[in-house]
């Protein structure tokens, strides 16, 4: 922690770059951040790419409310995990947990030293939904990182006119915390770290999470992966005990190596030209995805599940619906080298021993 929060004596946001959506660890980090009094006291402000810009007055209302029952909050939580994106269910149990944790974090802190959330997805309502509204929504997913940075950008000006806690954490998956990248001569991959850079010039750092590389052949519903540099970088933390640390990359060997994290497009960067900094917490043999939203998900979503696909445009009989909120109710964890539905295939614990032969 303390390298993030050195990063804000010299930068205004810092962003981090998420891991795959359904990381669990990655969030326990987050929070641990969070729970720092130097956070509070410096920062106290959370933009994430995850949730529709449309929740964050209900999501300010529910982690600054300090009367709330338990049955209240699992109230307040569960009309967000049913609302929470133009996706008809977002089933990544970790956000929601990290809410979870946020708001009784909150309630033992005074009023000034809260941690505000602001969502910055696409504004989108589920209620009153029409395939016209829906197509509006798929339209503009093609200025999604625009459309992001510029929620941010509104919201942080504001917080700039304070005199304290005017700094931003902002959590961004994957490409999304890249600076804008060439993608050939005649096109760039523009993304909402890179417009952040573009507003504030100077004063955003981004900070890549240590995780494991998505291949070409990869889909939203599986994924191939292997480990960043061919193992080489998680050997060498192995080799010292997998210490959680984190260190800017220039000046780092780190730095110098050849950008392989996103090897959809062909560069020539090195690290120390893509990111500010590393952070290195828990290898990723001990990374868990978790998916299933118990106690947020019941039957009585069904028909409104049902209702989303149909205005998507996605076909689901009424059986395969109640199929797969029977599933949700069921949280599923895993880790990179499982067979699971969302990893397809894994070279992560190959790549990294082949470091290690022979050593301890």
């Amino acid at each position: 922690m303390d390298y993030i929060l050195g990063l804000f004596r010299r930068y205004d946001i810092v962003i981090l770059c998420e891991r795959a959506h359904p990381e669990v660890t990655q969030y326990e980090m987050m929070y641990e951040l969070a729970s720092d009094p130097r956070f509070q006291e410096q920062v106290g402000h959370i933009f994430t790419e995850l949730g529709t810009a449309t929740l964050q007055p209900f999501m300010e209302s529910f982690l600054t409310d300090a009367q709330l029952t338990k049955e209240q909050v699992d109230e307040r939580l569960r009309y967000i995990a049913r609302n929470f994106c133009g996706y008809p269910v977002w089933d990544r149990s970790n956000f929601f947990d990290f809410l979870r944790r946020l708001y009784h974090l909150n309630r033992s802190l005074p009023r000034d030293r809260q941690v505000h959330v602001y969502p910055t997805d696409i504004d989108f309502r589920w209620d009153g939904a029409t395939k016209k509204s829906f197509a509006e929504y798929n339209r503009r997913l093609g200025q999604r990182d625009k459309i992001e940075a510029e929620h941010v950008v509104s919201i942080f000006n504001v917080i700039c006119e304070s005199a304290t806690r005017n700094k931003a954490l902002v959590i961004m998956n994957y490409r999304h915390a890249f600076p804008h990248l060439k993608k050939s001569r005649f096109e760039r991959d523009e993304t909402t770290a890179g417009f952040l850079m573009d507003a504030y010039p100077g004063r955003v750092a981004n900070v890549m999470i240590n995780a494991a590389v998505p291949l070409p052949g990869s889909t939203g519903a599986r994924a191939i992966i292997t480990a960043v540099q061919q193992g080489k970088w998680d050997a060498a933390f192995a080799l010292v005990g997998n210490p959680d640390v984190g260190f800017d990359f220039r000046g780092s060997p780190l730095g110098q190596d050849r950008f392989d994290y996103y090897p959809f497009i062909r560069t020539r960067l090195r690290y120390e030209n893509v990111f500010t900094g590393y952070v290195f917490f828990k290898p990723l043999m001990a990374h868990r995805l978790s998916f299933g939203l118990p106690g947020l998900i019941d039957e009585s979503f069904t028909d409104e599940v049902l209702r989303r696909y149909l205005l998507a445009g996605e076909h689901r009989t009424r059986d395969e619906v109640v199929r797969e909120v029977a599933l949700l109710q069921t949280a599923r964890i895993s880790t990179y080298e499982d067979d699971t539905n969302v990893i397809s295939r894994s070279d992560c614990a190959v790549k990294i021993r082949q470091w290690l032969k022979g050593r301890p």
